[in-house]
């Protein structure tokens, strides 16, 4: 039986920061990652498979840094434990002292007649059901996309690069409808539609059948669409099988049950990322959120508090800070959104700037950034922000993650010194956080 002081099962983003974070953190204790898969696929890289990679080979996570730090590899599947030792697959066993489970999540399978057909696809992280993915995507004319969040436009964005026909199911009235409010997802949209994207907004999708050799895709509303290939990615769940295996409290739908720390309800093992129970920064109530970034960060504070609490601090709760390009456009979103605000009923006002990423705007590649945040009316503090512009949008939406994590006010917000340069930044007399900040300051004399 192979002994290690600190072991992770799953080797994705979780894993791979808490094994970084827990060898640095507890220098003399060895350290092992326990993962079923010999390679890991760079999750947010997976729709890129279609047209910007030229192969899924290229989308992998590489190992060589954890290597280099002297983490060991198990490759082989966990299915359960005994005490402190883990039972593999394959019949060997693995002891430990701690245990971070990292065991990610697991795609959703919407209840679709006929999702089981041959040329559907449900996105998930298998290297192999991906090549056949792709290699269905190169051979289509016409797919559909099941799914209008971040990954199955970026998949609508790639196929439409790769000459496809392409069609959007989104049963919501818009898309990306979980972060974006209804100016950004329009712009989006229309951007779409130029690019003769077929958008079928606010309907499900009821049944998908074999028409000789293509699909027909049909919806609620009694419409149809024919096909060569549907690829459907309508979220997550948290993987928890494991951890009900080892008798570790979860929470079906959101989790394993973590406090602050990310300390389950069993002594001596932590959970961290998507298979873990995120609670909103804002509210406390759990959130769906799953983001390569957030696991991160979990993974980070599971592995550096493993055995001590060395640094006294809490995870605040989940942000969710998000970012994609489709097409040309950008587009970033941090925070509350301004449906959300409603939602949870804090009086609020909105701060809007629209300037040119360059200064003086007569650049070649200067772009339009608009910028949308929303303030606390009483309490003024920055409750979200979102981003659309060019390639700047990337950092600025992180730069307003730094605000609204650390609660910053709109004054302080306004007093930042900033640095900008001409082929970089806006101007500093319109940047556009503290534009878009006084813009929302002038309203509270209104």
């Amino acid at each position: 039986m192979k002994n290690f002081n600190i072991v992770i099962i799953g080797g994705g983003a979780a894993g791979v920061a808490a094994a970084i974070s827990a060898s640095n953190s507890n220098p003399g204790k060895t350290v092992a990652i326990v993962k079923k898969e010999k390679t890991t696929l760079v999750p947010c890289g997976i729709p890129y498979i279609i047209n910007r990679l030229s192969s899924v080979e290229d989308d992998i996570m590489p190992d060589t840094g954890l290597l280099n730090l002297g983490v060991e590899f198990v490759h082989e599947e966990v299915i359960g434990r005994d005490g402190k030792v883990l039972k593999l697959a394959n019949g060997e066993e693995v002891g430990f002292e701690k245990l971070i489970i990292a065991t990610g999540s697991i795609p959703v399978k919407p209840p679709i007649k006929g999702i089981d057909l041959e040329g559907v696809f449900i996105v998930n992280k298998d290297m192999e059901y991906l090549r056949g993915l792709r290699a269905a995507a190169k051979k289509a004319k016409k797919v559909v996309v099941i799914g209008g969040g971040y990954v199955g436009v970026e998949f609508a964005d790639e196929l439409l690069a790769d000459g496809k026909q392409v069609s959007i199911c989104e049963r919501l009235s818009h898309l990306l409808p979980m972060s974006m409010d209804a100016e950004f997802s329009e712009q989006l949209e229309a951007d779409l539609r130029l690019r003769k994207t077929d958008l079928r907004l606010g309907v499900s999708v009821s049944e998908i059948e074999k028409q000789g050799k293509a699909l027909k895709v049909k919806f609620a509303d009694g419409g149809e669409l024919a096909t060569d290939m549907v690829i459907v990615s309508v979220g997550a769940r948290p993987e928890v099988g494991l951890a009900q295996k080892m008798d570790i409290k979860v929470d079906e739908k959101h989790g394993i049950l973590i406090d602050e720390y990310m300390r389950t309800s069993e002594k001596d093992i932590f959970a961290a990322g998507d298979c873990a129970v995120k609670r909103s920064c804002h509210t406390g109530d759990n959130c769906p959120i799953m983001l390569a970034s957030t696991a991160c960060a979990q993974g980070r504070l599971a592995g550096s508090n493993i055995y001590s609490i060395k640094v006294v601090r809490t995870f605040n709760g989940i942000l969710g800070t998000f970012s994609t390009k489709i097409g040309k456009m950008a587009f970033g979103a941090s925070g509350l959104n301004e449906k959300q605000v409603k939602d949870i009923g804090v009086d609020y006002v909105v701060g809007i700037a629209e300037v040119p990423d360059r200064h003086p705007g007569k650049f070649k590649d200067t772009s339009k950034l608009f910028v949308k945040l929303i303030y606390s009316r009483y309490s003024h503090i920055l409750l979200g922000g979102q981003v659309k512009g060019g390639d700047s949008v990337g950092e600025l939406v992180n730069v307003l993650a730094v605000m609204i994590q650390n609660k910053m006010t709109d004054m302080e917000v306004d007093a930042l010194q900033i640095g900008t340069h001409p082929l970089l930044t806006s101007s500093p007399v319109v940047y556009p956080i503290i534009k878009a900040t006084a813009n929302a300051i002038v309203k509270w004399f209104k």
